[in-house]
């Protein structure tokens, strides 16, 4: 028999089986035991004579009096009542009309009529009718924490039995209805007639229909024969002989049923069946697995532990291998890919001087392309991870941290990893501060020398080969500390005079080995020298001792123009510049820098021993020297508010920044200006409109084959006689903005958010997934309470780094948002489309109706790799949802 035939049988005979596990895991109660009433010691309704069960009458009952006899009841009766109290002395019993109260140990019973017989330790409650037969006051009953209403209840303190009618109370995310009821001594409760639901009305629009159950508070419910009741109709082919709900608050182990469907490319299916170890309430472990017809299959293992005040961990890893094979078709597919995530975050109070924190994301590049359960893993292709350790030595200037660090780029298939990357630092300190300072500081306190180091160990190499071949000689490492020695002195108030002198080593453990060989590799056979190069392992240290100063000054410059018109609703406009000059210089260091570097005699230039580690050389040969501009502008206006009388101005922001930045290098021989940066943002319109842009030009000219010269670009034309007038050529431009529409209503009640969410019942699984499955995705912020919300995003990129044939252009236009047809209709959808390619991107459409107890859902993406839908509709209660619910899906993986 082949996988097809089984998954056919399974979904054919799949309540047959389930009948079958749950017969032996837990067989069925007897649910007719304790019926006799003698046996229960509670009257019937029918029966209200007095048992042998009593107390000796107290000659003062008054309101709130106390009764107590150890021999026959473990704790006082207390009893309250707003309207009257009726003590009859003969028959010893009490009447207690209106807000009626019985407190007996843990047990408090409530109502607006209760009947108090002390001599059998019995008490009657039910509510009181009024002229319209509207019954208000029903019993409400209470032990340590549990409570259910009812019709009519009745109890006996001493044997701890009671018998109630039209009883209604909630067990975890599920409602209980019963007829008839019966309180045994151990707190369980017999039904007859009752009725289980998700759906929180005093008259249920469905529920399953139990003739008998049984309810062990905080365990499980036990039903016979139980059978589907929707608006009030019977649907009794849709029924089991008996039925198991969990009712525990506490983690449990058990089996996790699997979903069942098809694909076209994968064919039938049994997804996330496993089972859950509930080891205790710090860690449990979840084991999944999924099996496919046409040779697919996955396996998924989470971990969780937590330690209160110490820590929390999650470990998760996922192995699956993905078969596509069909005779005919090509592109087969037979892809083995694993993923690793694991999250583990310290209590902050744990130890305050050190720290341990993980946070892992890896997988192989078809992992996500083939596995993922929603857009945003599909389409995301960067990943990084990171494990540190950082010790903090309290009272003292030491800091140590050690890091494994990962990042991945999925697209390209390459993964970069440093294994590891250690510092140790010693903060900034004052050697030349006085201890017991008196008057004014002198300009050598504010010296300033710290230490700082680093070690790193590090690799790029396809992911195809990081355990397989990678070798310790594949990994670039190296150690690199320095000790600056700096001081800031003010200079008239606007200038700040930076001198510096820092150390700095590199330790290499490779090192370039230059030397010139002959080769006749002209056409005349003449022999031709050239430069041969070779990395050889050579453990060499590098250090040079760097002098340098720097001058800067960026005072701020305001300018106010006010109105003075009083009836003008702008108040004044003001305008903030803020100029900075900064000039830096760093000498040269002549033979400390030049033994570093091997000179070329035949091209001229120098080449570095070290290149290509892990760490650049201290310096550089020769001298250096930078001048740098910068200029940022504010500009804002104050206006009078509308909805004050008074004279209450505010603020608004015309431009929030404006800044150009250059520099200039002065010992440079050519192309001695960097590009010119601007860059500027605002927000318009209460933040309803965000706007931002930047670009970049290039003062220097380009020659016929796209080559940067160095004359300015300005003169470009200066053969013709004629100058461009132009500044310089832009290089990169990008602009974008953003409108956010909604609603009048929705800022008022957008910190109320997460009460207009629908009734989503979140799982109930203590390990809860990452990633849940695509139709969850979307359904799992939905907003009612904002009748409409509408984002549109437009980004413009250019760039031209040449001639003409390298200049490139992208248009996006990004369209989000939702509205409300009514309270109970939620419609949100997103749409991307290239202008330049004109074609429609990620797109998807979604439709959310809530149904009180039940919910609809609809998701839909037309286009791109991801291109799907799904429909369901399924009850809220976790209990239930799985249970009953219809679902019809086409999967993205189809696609492929």
């Amino acid at each position: 028999m082949d996988k097809n035939s089984i998954i056919k049988l399974y979904l054919k005979f799949r309540y047959f089986l389930f009948l079958i596990v749950f017969t032996i895991i837990m067989p069925c109660q007897n649910f007719a035991q304790n019926r006799n009433s003698e046996q229960s010691g509670v009257k019937l309704p029918q029966n209200m004579e007095s048992s042998n069960d009593s107390i000796p009458v107290s000659d003062s009952l008054v309101n709130g009096t106390e009764q107590k006899n150890d021999n026959v009841i473990e704790s006082k009766v207390l009893y309250t009542a707003i309207d009257s109290i009726i003590i009859e002395a003969e028959t010893q019993k009490v009447y207690l009309y209106k807000n009626a109260k019985i407190e007996y140990g843990d047990i408090i019973l409530e109502a607006d009529y209760i009947e108090y017989d002390q001599e059998n330790n019995f008490v009657y409650a039910r509510g009181v009718s009024d002229t319209l037969g509207y019954i208000s006051g029903k019993p409400k009953f209470t032990d340590k924490g549990d409570e259910f209403e009812a019709r009519t209840i009745k109890y006996n303190f001493k044997t701890k039995k009671g018998y109630i009618e039209d009883v209604f109370t909630e067990e975890e995310q599920g409602f209980l209805h019963s007829q008839q009821t019966k309180k045994l001594e151990d707190n369980s409760f017999l039904l007859k007639n009752g009725k289980y639901t998700t759906c929180d009305h005093e008259h249920p629009h469905f529920y399953l229909h139990m003739n008998q159950a049984k309810v062990i508070p905080n365990d499980k419910i036990i039903s016979g024969p139980a059978y589907l009741v929707m608006l009030d109709i019977p649907i009794k082919v849709i029924g089991v002989p008996f039925a198991f709900f969990p009712n525990q608050q506490e983690f449990s182990s058990g089996i996790m049923v699997p979903k069942y469907g098809e694909e076209r490319n994968r064919g039938f299916f049994l997804r996330d069946g496993g089972y859950y170890f509930g080891i205790s309430d710090k860690m449990d472990l979840a084991v999944r697995g999924d099996i496919y017809s046409k040779g697919s299959w996955a396996s998924d293992v989470q971990y969780r532990y937590v330690k209160r005040y110490k820590f929390q961990s999650n470990f998760s890893f996922s192995y699956s291998q993905f078969t596509k094979d069909e005779p005919g078709v090509e592109n087969d597919i037979n892809s083995k890919d694993m993923r690793i995530v694991w999250n583990h975050t310290q209590d902050a109070k744990a130890n305050p001087s050190s720290k341990f924190s993980a946070s892992v994301n890896y997988s192989t590049s078809e992992y996500d392309k083939l596995n993922s359960k929603s857009v945003q893993q599909r389409t995301t292709n960067q990943k990084s991870s990171s494990i540190s350790y950082g010790k903090n030595w309290i009272g003292k200037p030491f800091h140590l941290t050690a890091k494994l660090n990962h990042s991945q780029n999925t697209n390209a298939e390459v993964v970069n990893m440093t294994l590891p990357i250690m510092t140790f630092n010693i903060d900034r300190q004052n050697p030349f501060k006085r201890k017991n300072a008196t008057g004014e500081a002198k300009w050598y306190e504010d010296i300033e020398i710290q230490y700082s180091s680093k070690l790193e160990n590090k690799i790029s190499t396809p992911d195809s080969m990081l355990f397989n071949g990678t070798k310790f000689s594949d990994f670039e490492n190296g150690f690199q500390h320095s000790i600056p020695l700096s001081t800031n002195i003010k200079i008239l108030q606007y200038f700040n005079l930076s001198p510096k002198i820092e150390y700095t080593g590199v330790l290499y453990p490779k090192k370039n080995h230059f030397e010139y060989r002959e080769d006749s590799l002209d056409s005349e056979g003449n022999t031709v020298k050239y430069l041969h190069q070779e990395v050889v392992s050579d453990l060499d240290y590098a250090h040079v001792v760097n002098p340098s100063i720097s001058l800067s000054v960026g005072p701020n410059l305001y300018g106010m123009y006010q109105f003075k018109n009083p009836d003008s609703k702008v108040v004044a406009v003001r305008h903030v510049i803020t100029p900075s000059v900064s000039i830096s210089y760093r000498p040269d260091m002549g033979n400390m820098v030049d033994q570093y570097y091997f000179t070329d005699s035949i091209s001229g230039n120098d080449l570095s021993y070290y290149s290509g580690g892990v760490y650049s050389l201290p310096s550089t040969p020769g001298e250096s020297g930078t001048v740098s501009f910068g200029l940022n502008n504010n500009l804002e206006m104050k206006v009078r508010s509308d909805k004050d009388t008074t004279d209450a101005t505010k603020k608004i922001k015309i431009l929030e920044s404006l800044s150009l930045n250059t520099s200039y290098n002065i010992f440079a021989e050519e192309q001695k200006w960097s590009a010119i940066r601007i860059s500027g943002r605002t927000n318009l319109f209460e933040n309803k409109v965000n706007l931002n842009f930047g670009g970049t030009i290039d003062t220097y000219a380009l020659d016929s084959t796209g080559a940067v010269t160095n004359r300015a670009h300005w003169f470009s034309d200066a053969a013709d006689g004629k100058t461009l007038g132009k500044i310089g050529r832009l290089e990169a431009f990008d602009f974008s903005v953003t409108f956010k529409l909604n609603s009048k209503n929705s800022e008022d009640e957008s910190n109320n958010n997460n009460s207009g969410r629908s009734a989503l019942a979140p799982s109930r699984d203590p390990m809860i997934r990452e990633m849940n499955e695509f139709q969850e995705q979307i359904a799992t912020y939905v907003d009612f309470s904002i009748p409409w919300n509408l984002n549109v995003d437009y980004k413009y990129n250019y760039s031209k780094t040449g001639l003409e044939d390298s200049k490139k252009i992208t248009q996006t236009l990004g369209l989000t948002g939702d509205f409300s047809l009514t309270q109970k209709w939620k419609v949100s959808f997103r749409a991307n489309f290239d202008i330049e390619q004109k074609k429609l991107t990620t797109s998807s459409f979604n439709i959310h109706r809530d149904l009180h107890c039940w919910e609809m859902t609809f998701s839909w993406i037309p286009v791109g790799t991801m291109q799907s839908y799904n429909f369901q509709i399924n009850v809220k209660g976790s209990t239930l949802k799985d249970l009953l619910k219809y679902n019809k899906r086409k999967s993205w993986q189809e696609n492929l």
